[in-house]
Protein backbone atom coordinates (compact mmCIF):
# COMPACT_ATOMS: atom_id res chain seq x y z
CA UNK A 1 0.00 0.00 0.00
CA UNK A 2 2.33 3.02 0.95
CA UNK A 3 5.98 3.17 1.43
CA UNK A 4 7.03 6.54 3.63
CA UNK A 5 10.77 7.52 2.63
CA UNK A 6 12.69 9.72 4.79
CA UNK A 7 16.45 11.08 4.19
CA UNK A 8 17.73 11.81 7.32
CA UNK A 9 20.72 14.59 7.75
CA UNK A 10 21.54 15.82 11.24
CA UNK A 11 17.60 15.94 12.94
CA UNK A 12 16.28 13.77 15.09
CA UNK A 13 13.44 12.38 13.42
CA UNK A 14 11.89 9.96 16.40
CA UNK A 15 9.08 11.88 16.89
CA UNK A 16 7.97 12.42 13.44
CA UNK A 17 8.61 8.63 12.84
CA UNK A 18 6.46 7.66 15.71
CA UNK A 19 3.50 9.56 15.17
CA UNK A 20 3.80 8.48 11.44
CA UNK A 21 3.78 5.33 12.65
CA UNK A 22 1.26 5.22 15.00
CA UNK A 23 -0.95 6.97 12.39
CA UNK A 24 -0.18 4.26 10.15
CA UNK A 25 -0.82 1.27 12.12
CA UNK A 26 -4.50 3.03 13.03
CA UNK A 27 -5.37 2.97 9.57
CA UNK A 28 -4.53 -0.52 9.27
CA UNK A 29 -2.81 -0.51 6.13
CA UNK A 30 0.38 -2.37 4.67
CA UNK A 31 3.05 -0.03 5.02
CA UNK A 32 6.57 0.42 5.76
CA UNK A 33 8.59 3.80 7.11
CA UNK A 34 12.20 3.72 5.44
CA UNK A 35 14.95 6.03 6.15
CA UNK A 36 18.57 7.59 5.22
CA UNK A 37 20.84 9.07 7.43
CA UNK A 38 22.89 10.87 4.70
CA UNK A 39 26.25 10.34 6.95
CA UNK A 40 24.87 12.59 9.42
CA UNK A 41 27.87 14.63 11.68
CA UNK A 42 25.44 15.29 14.42
CA UNK A 43 26.09 11.90 16.85
CA UNK A 44 23.74 12.70 19.26
CA UNK A 45 20.76 12.56 16.37
CA UNK A 46 22.34 9.84 14.80
CA UNK A 47 22.22 7.86 18.42
CA UNK A 48 18.60 8.71 19.00
CA UNK A 49 17.58 8.17 15.37
CA UNK A 50 18.81 4.21 15.57
CA UNK A 51 15.80 3.80 18.44
CA UNK A 52 13.53 3.80 15.19
CA UNK A 53 15.29 0.21 14.40
CA UNK A 54 13.28 -1.10 17.26
CA UNK A 55 9.64 -0.18 15.46
CA UNK A 56 8.13 -2.78 13.23
CA UNK A 57 7.83 -1.95 9.54
CA UNK A 58 10.75 0.51 9.85
CA UNK A 59 13.74 0.82 8.39
CA UNK A 60 17.07 2.30 8.49
CA UNK A 61 19.81 2.55 5.82
CA UNK A 62 23.12 3.97 6.51
CA UNK A 63 25.46 4.24 3.10
CA UNK A 64 29.12 4.12 3.10
CA UNK A 65 29.74 7.58 1.82
CA UNK A 66 27.52 10.72 1.75
CA UNK A 67 24.55 10.62 -0.63
CA UNK A 68 23.30 13.98 -1.41
CA UNK A 69 19.60 14.99 -1.48
CA UNK A 70 18.81 13.22 -5.02
CA UNK A 71 20.73 10.07 -4.82
CA UNK A 72 19.18 9.58 -1.36
CA UNK A 73 15.81 10.21 -2.28
CA UNK A 74 15.99 7.80 -5.39
CA UNK A 75 18.19 4.87 -3.26
CA UNK A 76 15.16 4.92 -0.89
CA UNK A 77 12.75 4.32 -3.81
CA UNK A 78 14.24 1.82 -5.38
CA UNK A 79 13.71 -0.14 -2.14
CA UNK A 80 10.34 0.50 -1.53
CA UNK A 81 8.06 -2.75 -2.21
CA UNK A 82 4.71 -0.65 -2.22
CA UNK A 83 2.72 1.12 -4.81
CA UNK A 84 2.76 4.67 -3.42
CA UNK A 85 5.42 6.80 -2.22
CA UNK A 86 4.97 9.19 0.36
CA UNK A 87 8.48 11.44 0.51
CA UNK A 88 8.91 13.60 3.66
CA UNK A 89 11.93 15.88 4.98
CA UNK A 90 12.90 14.95 7.79
CA UNK A 91 12.62 17.90 9.58
CA UNK A 92 9.27 17.96 10.21
CA UNK A 93 6.38 17.69 12.72
CA UNK A 94 2.80 16.01 11.35
CA UNK A 95 -0.18 19.00 12.26
CA UNK A 96 -2.43 16.63 13.33
CA UNK A 97 -2.92 12.72 13.23
CA UNK A 98 -5.48 12.38 10.11
CA UNK A 99 -1.92 13.03 7.90
CA UNK A 100 -1.62 9.74 6.72
CA UNK A 101 -5.65 9.25 6.47
CA UNK A 102 -5.47 12.19 3.97
CA UNK A 103 -3.15 11.21 1.64
CA UNK A 104 -4.51 7.31 1.99
CA UNK A 105 -7.73 8.78 -0.21
CA UNK A 106 -5.70 9.77 -3.02
CA UNK A 107 -3.55 6.74 -3.41
CA UNK A 108 -6.40 5.98 -6.54
CA UNK A 109 -4.50 5.07 -10.33
CA UNK A 110 -1.25 4.97 -11.92
CA UNK A 111 -0.04 8.36 -12.27
CA UNK A 112 -0.57 9.88 -8.70
CA UNK A 113 1.39 13.02 -7.97
CA UNK A 114 -0.16 15.44 -4.54
CA UNK A 115 1.34 17.54 -2.30
CA UNK A 116 0.30 18.20 0.93
CA UNK A 117 1.95 21.63 1.65
CA UNK A 118 4.35 23.59 4.33
CA UNK A 119 3.04 24.86 7.32
CA UNK A 120 4.94 26.68 9.57
CA UNK A 121 4.06 28.20 13.39
CA UNK A 122 3.44 31.38 14.56
CA UNK A 123 5.69 31.54 17.25
CA UNK A 124 8.69 33.45 15.87
CA UNK A 125 12.17 31.97 16.00
CA UNK A 126 15.28 33.18 17.58
CA UNK A 127 16.26 36.10 15.84
CA UNK A 128 19.13 34.62 14.33
CA UNK A 129 16.68 32.24 12.54
CA UNK A 130 14.49 35.15 11.13
CA UNK A 131 15.01 35.21 6.93
CA UNK A 132 14.41 31.23 7.06
CA UNK A 133 11.07 31.55 9.29
CA UNK A 134 9.83 34.77 7.28
CA UNK A 135 10.75 33.85 3.65
CA UNK A 136 8.61 29.88 4.68
CA UNK A 137 5.56 32.07 5.71
CA UNK A 138 5.64 34.25 2.78
CA UNK A 139 6.67 32.08 -0.16
CA UNK A 140 6.09 28.79 0.77
CA UNK A 141 2.62 28.97 2.45
CA UNK A 142 0.04 28.38 1.11
CA UNK A 143 -3.35 26.91 1.01
CA UNK A 144 -4.02 23.91 -1.60
CA UNK A 145 -6.63 26.38 -3.54
CA UNK A 146 -3.88 28.82 -4.69
CA UNK A 147 -1.37 26.17 -5.66
CA UNK A 148 -4.11 24.21 -7.57
CA UNK A 149 -3.62 27.36 -10.18
CA UNK A 150 -0.82 26.67 -10.87
CA UNK A 151 -0.02 23.40 -9.54
CA UNK A 152 3.72 22.38 -11.28
CA UNK A 153 4.94 25.98 -10.04
CA UNK A 154 7.83 26.02 -7.42
CA UNK A 155 6.87 22.03 -6.65
CA UNK A 156 9.01 20.92 -3.60
CA UNK A 157 9.92 17.80 -2.38
CA UNK A 158 9.34 18.50 1.27
CA UNK A 159 5.58 16.71 1.75
CA UNK A 160 4.12 14.75 -1.42
CA UNK A 161 2.90 11.80 -2.25
CA UNK A 162 3.71 9.84 -5.87
CA UNK A 163 2.47 6.47 -7.46
CA UNK A 164 5.88 4.15 -7.23
CA UNK A 165 6.03 3.51 -11.01
CA UNK A 166 5.49 7.32 -12.21
CA UNK A 167 8.29 8.41 -9.64
CA UNK A 168 10.68 5.41 -11.39
CA UNK A 169 9.83 6.65 -14.77
CA UNK A 170 11.40 10.12 -13.81
CA UNK A 171 13.91 9.84 -11.27
CA UNK A 172 16.20 12.80 -9.15
CA UNK A 173 18.26 14.10 -11.59
CA UNK A 174 21.53 13.29 -9.44
CA UNK A 175 23.88 15.79 -11.17
CA UNK A 176 22.98 18.18 -8.59
CA UNK A 177 25.17 17.88 -5.73
CA UNK A 178 24.77 20.54 -3.37
CA UNK A 179 21.53 21.88 -1.86
CA UNK A 180 18.92 23.14 -4.00
CA UNK A 181 16.94 22.63 -6.91
CA UNK A 182 16.61 19.25 -7.71
CA UNK A 183 13.19 19.49 -6.53
CA UNK A 184 12.26 22.14 -9.43
CA UNK A 185 14.40 19.85 -12.34
CA UNK A 186 11.68 17.03 -11.12
CA UNK A 187 8.64 19.42 -11.52
CA UNK A 188 9.74 20.80 -14.62
CA UNK A 189 9.94 16.75 -15.64
CA UNK A 190 6.51 15.95 -14.56
CA UNK A 191 5.18 19.37 -16.67
CA UNK A 192 6.69 18.52 -19.85
CA UNK A 193 5.39 14.78 -19.71
CA UNK A 194 1.97 16.21 -18.95
CA UNK A 195 1.50 15.04 -15.26
CA UNK A 196 -0.31 17.31 -13.41
CA UNK A 197 -0.05 18.22 -9.78
CA UNK A 198 -2.79 18.01 -7.47
CA UNK A 199 -2.21 20.00 -3.80
CA UNK A 200 -4.43 19.44 -0.99
CA UNK A 201 -4.46 20.95 2.51
CA UNK A 202 -2.31 18.15 4.36
CA UNK A 203 0.60 20.28 5.82
CA UNK A 204 3.60 19.46 8.04
CA UNK A 205 4.93 22.07 9.96
CA UNK A 206 8.67 22.83 9.03
CA UNK A 207 10.34 22.81 12.34
CA UNK A 208 14.29 22.88 11.34
CA UNK A 209 14.75 26.57 10.79
CA UNK A 210 18.28 27.34 9.24
CA UNK A 211 19.74 29.93 11.45
CA UNK A 212 20.51 32.36 8.86
CA UNK A 213 24.49 31.84 8.30
CA UNK A 214 23.08 28.49 7.15
CA UNK A 215 20.29 29.44 5.41
CA UNK A 216 22.48 31.92 3.31
CA UNK A 217 24.88 29.64 3.04
CA UNK A 218 22.49 26.67 1.29
CA UNK A 219 20.42 29.62 -0.60
CA UNK A 220 24.62 30.51 -2.50
CA UNK A 221 24.44 26.73 -3.53
CA UNK A 222 20.95 26.66 -4.80
CA UNK A 223 22.20 29.67 -7.32
CA UNK A 224 25.48 27.42 -7.90
CA UNK A 225 23.18 24.31 -9.34
CA UNK A 226 21.23 27.17 -11.28
CA UNK A 227 24.35 27.71 -13.19
CA UNK A 228 24.75 23.96 -13.35
CA UNK A 229 21.23 23.91 -15.24
CA UNK A 230 21.93 26.40 -17.26
CA UNK A 231 24.83 24.88 -19.11
CA UNK A 232 24.03 21.37 -18.74
CA UNK A 233 20.32 21.23 -18.50
CA UNK A 234 18.94 20.44 -22.41
CA UNK A 235 15.56 22.33 -22.44
CA UNK A 236 17.20 26.05 -21.70
CA UNK A 237 14.25 28.06 -22.71
CA UNK A 238 11.87 25.82 -20.44
CA UNK A 239 14.24 26.39 -17.26
CA UNK A 240 14.58 30.01 -18.30
CA UNK A 241 10.76 30.17 -18.81
CA UNK A 242 9.96 28.37 -15.37
CA UNK A 243 12.58 29.74 -12.98
CA UNK A 244 12.63 34.11 -12.41
CA UNK A 245 16.04 34.52 -10.86
CA UNK A 246 17.01 33.06 -14.62
CA UNK A 247 14.62 35.09 -16.22
CA UNK A 248 16.16 38.23 -14.62
CA UNK A 249 19.50 37.07 -15.46
CA UNK A 250 18.70 36.54 -19.24
CA UNK A 251 17.11 40.14 -18.87
CA UNK A 252 20.40 41.41 -17.92
CA UNK A 253 22.69 39.54 -19.86
CA UNK A 254 20.40 40.78 -22.73
CA UNK A 255 21.15 44.28 -22.00
CA UNK A 256 24.84 43.81 -21.39
CA UNK A 257 24.26 44.68 -17.46
CA UNK A 258 25.31 42.00 -15.98
CA UNK A 259 28.74 43.16 -14.44
CA UNK A 260 26.98 46.56 -13.53
CA UNK A 261 24.87 44.50 -11.29
CA UNK A 262 27.80 42.35 -10.22
CA UNK A 263 29.68 45.60 -9.23
CA UNK A 264 26.53 47.22 -7.55
CA UNK A 265 25.97 43.65 -5.62
CA UNK A 266 30.05 43.35 -4.62
CA UNK A 267 29.45 47.41 -3.16
CA UNK A 268 26.26 46.72 -1.12
CA UNK A 269 26.33 43.10 -0.17
CA UNK A 270 27.40 44.24 3.53
CA UNK A 271 24.32 46.09 3.74
CA UNK A 272 22.19 43.04 2.28
CA UNK A 273 23.64 40.75 4.35
CA UNK A 274 23.33 43.33 7.71
CA UNK A 275 19.64 43.40 6.84
CA UNK A 276 19.24 39.70 6.73
CA UNK A 277 20.22 39.34 10.16
CA UNK A 278 18.28 42.16 11.44
CA UNK A 279 14.72 41.72 13.02
CA UNK A 280 13.25 42.81 9.37
CA UNK A 281 15.14 41.12 6.63
CA UNK A 282 13.47 42.33 3.73
CA UNK A 283 12.79 39.58 0.91
CA UNK A 284 13.17 41.69 -2.27
CA UNK A 285 16.79 42.26 -1.09
CA UNK A 286 17.03 38.68 -1.03
CA UNK A 287 15.74 38.15 -4.23
CA UNK A 288 18.43 40.59 -5.34
CA UNK A 289 21.02 38.81 -3.28
CA UNK A 290 20.92 35.81 -5.08
CA UNK A 291 20.40 37.56 -8.43
CA UNK A 292 24.00 39.55 -7.47
CA UNK A 293 25.14 36.25 -6.41
CA UNK A 294 24.78 34.60 -9.98
CA UNK A 295 26.48 37.37 -11.10
CA UNK A 296 29.10 36.59 -9.56
CA UNK A 297 29.89 33.26 -10.68
CA UNK A 298 30.08 34.39 -14.06
CA UNK A 299 31.66 38.07 -13.64
CA UNK A 300 34.43 36.72 -11.47
CA UNK A 301 35.14 33.74 -13.59
CA UNK A 302 35.84 35.97 -16.52
CA UNK A 303 37.89 38.51 -14.07
CA UNK A 304 40.22 35.59 -13.15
Amino acid sequence: MLSVLIPIYNYNAVQLVENLHQQAVDAKIEFEILLLDDLSENTECRWNNLELRTLKHVTLFELPTKAGRAVARNFLAGQAKYDYLLFLDCDSQVVDNQFINRYLECCKGQNVIVCGGTAYKSQKPERDSYLRWKYGIRVEEKSAAVRNKNPNARFSTFNFLISKDLFRSILFNEMLKNYGHEDTVFGLELKERGYKVTYIDNPLYHTGIDKNEIYLKKTREGVENLKILLSQFPQKEILTKEIRLLRYYQILKKTHTVYLFYKLYSLFKVLMLRNFNSEHPNLFLFNLYKLGYLCSLYCQKEIL
